[in-house]
């Protein structure tokens, strides 16, 4: 099977989000860091800033490369659908727990949804096929 226009867009869409933001948490942590109003205090807190961008590097490794190899795009699309799923719970939950967020975290959240339903509808997509 070959990748189609759809998935190389979307692919390519997300591996440069991806890789973008993954660079930009390990090489200036404090700006990452700032994007959601954390302070950097202890050397502990840089690591673990630079660990979870080094995740979305990864992963936008692996969209990219995934327009290039077919057999990895199924397994490509189910990390998405795997982290950012993970990742709206624990801010959904948020809300419950701390209350409702400012818009900035709105936006957030919106992006990481519409990332989980598209990646869901294309694994739909490759499962029918």
């Amino acid at each position: 099977m070959k990748v189609t226009l759809i998935d190389k867009i979307i692919l390519l869409l997300l591996g440069f989000e991806h890789v973008g933001f993954g660079l930009l948490g390990l090489f200036s942590p404090l700006v990452a860091a700032g994007f959601v109003g954390f302070g950097l205090n202890e050397l502990s807190a840089y690591s673990e800033v630079r660990s979870h961008y080094s995740l979305f590097l990864i992963i936008g490794i692996m969209a990219f490369i995934s327009i290039l190899r077919f057999e990895m795009m199924e397994f490509t699309y189910k990390i998405y659908v795997l982290v950012f799923g993970s990742f709206l719970i624990g801010r959904f939950f948020s809300v419950f727990a701390d209350g409702m967020p400012n818009s900035m975290l709105w936006y957030v959240i919106l992006a990481e949804l519409a990332v989980v339903l598209i990646a869901l509808w294309r694994l739909k997509i490759l499962n029918n096929k």
